[in-house]
């Protein structure tokens, strides 16, 4: 039997009198990739701010290897192994790449050799160290974002609309890491508008509509029969 990495149980969340989230339980397993996909005000970049404990809860629990995480702070959430990559990447701009990494690496303890797995996976950031994160092209930026969150040593890990704005090649390589990662058990929920990458990579997808979780099925029951994608996200998959 799989283990469950990280659930959510009845998690709500709400702004004013708009609910933002409406008592959403689910699991992610250890080495799996679970994608949240949902039209734009799903609230989608919501829950995954929930779970990094950006946004407080009205009411629902997150646990994460059977420790309960809701109502801690945020900076604690890294520390026990969720590393996020936002949208939008969120890198500090005038600080170098090396500088970048080195802010995900003051998280945890460094392992031996972490730094130079990660740069593996991104070469092109070993030839840009020095240059200032702002001045990186898009999809360099996001791969720095991606390495960032690696430095923390994640479990799991939150992907915010990685591909957004980049060219078919960096999108290819951002998949193949998350597929690389999975191979190593980190477990990875992934919020993207790119369906045909979704469903190459992804073990389930989830659909969420106005913060309900309204359907869960797996790429293979998808391309059995798409109407779920067709009802909430308003395309067809290609058979």
């Amino acid at each position: 039997m799989a283990e469950v990495l990280l659930k959510t149980e009845e998690l709500t969340k709400s702004f004013g009198g708009l609910v933002a989230i409406q008592e959403l339980s689910m699991e992610v397993e250890a080495g799996e990739i679970h994608a949240v996909i949902g039209p734009n005000g799903a609230g989608k970049t919501t829950l995954l701010k929930c779970l990094m404990g950006l946004l407080p809860l009205v009411s629902g629990k997150i646990v994460m290897n059977d420790e309960i995480l809701s109502g801690k702070p945020a900076h604690e959430i890294p520390k026990k192994g969720i590393g996020l990559v936002p949208q939008g990447r969120r890198l500090f701009p005038y600080l170098s790449v090396e500088e970048n990494l080195k802010m995900g690496l003051l998280v945890n303890d460094e392992k031996p050799g972490l730094l130079d797995w990660i740069l593996e996976l991104f070469p092109v950031l070993q030839d840009r160290m020095q240059q200032k994160a702002g001045t990186l092209s898009g999809g360099e930026q996001q791969m720095l974002a991606t390495a960032r969150a690696l430095c923390i040593q994640p479990k799991f890990l939150l992907l915010d609309e990685p591909s957004e704005g980049l060219m078919p090649k960096y999108v290819e390589r951002i998949f193949e890491t998350v597929e690389r990662l999975k191979k190593e058990k980190v477990g990875i929920l992934l919020v993207e508008q790119k369906i045909d990458g979704v469903l190459k990579i992804s073990d389930r997808v989830a659909f969420l509509e106005n913060g309900n979780l309204e359907h869960q099925t797996t790429p293979e029951a998808l391309a059995e029969n798409d109407e779920p994608l067709y009802r909430y996200v308003g395309i067809k998959s290609r058979k």
